[in-house]
């Protein structure tokens, strides 16, 4: 079973994208942002991350630097649905960090799934 961790800081979708995941047998642990997130990959291992770019304490771009100078081996799927500007942007800098694929939001639970599924056929990125 593929175990997830998905952080983003509203608690609704959060708590919703959990349910959906599980519900097509994905192992899902949860996080409010970056630093709650570091909390999980301490004691865990995750198949893929997904999370969030705008968020608080820790944001998204912080998070995934950290992945990346800690070798998680997680795909990371960065997601976004923009803040102060357009969530493309958001993205674009994600991509530049080497993220395994993004999604503006919103985005449908089949467009995440098909992503994961792509995903699990590739290399690892790192």
């Amino acid at each position: 079973m593929k175990k997830i961790l998905f952080v983003d800081d509203e608690r609704a979708f959060r708590d919703a994208s959990k349910q959906l995941l599980e519900g097509a047998g994905f192992t899902v642990d949860t996080a409010m942002d970056g630093m709650d997130a570091e909390t999980f990959l301490d004691k865990s291992e995750y198949d893929f991350i997904i999370t969030d770019i705008v968020m608080p304490r820790k944001e998204g771009i912080e998070f995934i630097l950290d992945c990346k100078q800690r070798n998680i081996r997680s795909k990371i799927i960065a997601i976004s649905g923009g803040g102060r500007v357009a969530s493309t942007e958001y993205l674009t800098m994600a991509k530049a960090f080497n993220v395994d694929a993004v999604l503006s939001k919103p985005f449908s639970f089949t467009e995440l799934l098909m992503t994961i599924e792509r995903l699990s056929k590739e290399k690892t990125n790192c």
